[in-house]
């Protein structure tokens, strides 16, 4: 009986020492797992981003335009793709201007400086200042011509004042005189240019007289640009004056309103 006891007590023991060995423990992970609230800083869980807006036209750029047919060879430019001041606009770059569409005017040339000189054309009855050296002609009675000098000819076209008068009837009006100084600049376009522009007619005074102007702008078969001034004015004893004024179109405003304006306002009969 003893003997039955204490077997069954060392089943016991053995069972109870069983019990007590330590559970094997799983791998671990990588995964981390954060506290409540928190989230992993730069980063959001996929579900959690909000949705992307659509893109959004480019400033600038025609509505629909798509920038990636800029990364081929061949870059479409859309017609009227260009912004207030003229420039193409691209949508991955600086705009680029495009030689010659679109390129910025030139920086302004200085204006010139002239020398004045007092002129007399004797045959004619006047005096009057212009730029000094200027090569005269008065070979013809009622023609007086001032040519600039070769060597200061600028794009190969030099600058002439040509003066003349003639003798009208005695019921020549200022509207004849237009009539006629229109015929003249108009017959001056005839012949050796390509492109030959008037202006409208406007009255101005010459030696206090009545008179008007015209002036233009041709274009010669060589491509060089003229510009000039044809002024007539009625003087007494039924006679007509003119001064015709040409030059280069780029020295337009040098000769027009500098050299022209002083001859005006210098002119006297003598």
């Amino acid at each position: 009986m003893k003997k039955l006891v204490f077997i069954a007590l060392l089943a016991l023991a053995l069972v109870l020492l069983a019990g007590c060995q330590p559970k094997p423990v799983p791998p671990e992970t990588n995964v981390e797992v954060p506290a409540e609230g928190a989230g992993t800083v730069g980063q959001q869980s996929p579900l959690e981003q909000p949705e992307q807006p659509a893109a959004e036209g480019i400033e600038g750029l025609p509505e629909g335009y798509d920038p990636s047919l800029e990364e081929g060879d061949n870059m479409p430019i859309a017609e009227g793709n260009y912004d207030a001041s003229g420039v193409a606009q691209h949508a991955g770059a600086t705009p680029v201007p495009l030689d010659p569409v679109d390129m910025p005017s030139p920086t302004k040339r200085p204006d010139l400086t002239f020398t004045f000189a007092s002129y007399t054309a004797a045959k004619l009855g006047i005096t009057f200042e212009s730029v000094a050296g200027y090569l005269v002609d008065d070979s013809q009675a009622d023609v007086y011509v001032l040519t600039e000098p070769i060597e200061q000819q600028k794009d190969n076209y030099s600058v002439v004042f040509t003066f003349s008068r003639s003798a009208v009837n005695a019921n020549y009006t200022l509207n004849n005189l237009k009539t006629d100084l229109r015929t003249f600049a108009s017959e001056l376009g005839k012949v050796n240019y390509q492109q030959w522009r008037l202006s409208d007619t406007a009255e101005r005074t010459l030696l206090g007289k009545p008179g008007a102007y015209v002036t233009y702008r041709g274009v010669m078969y060589d491509g060089t640009i003229v510009r000039g001034r044809v002024h007539m004015a009625l003087l007494d004893n039924n006679r007509v004056l003119s001064i015709h004024y040409t030059g280069p179109g780029e020295y337009n405003t040098d000769y027009s309103n500098t050299v022209f304006t002083r001859i005006r306002s210098t002119l006297k009969i003598i």
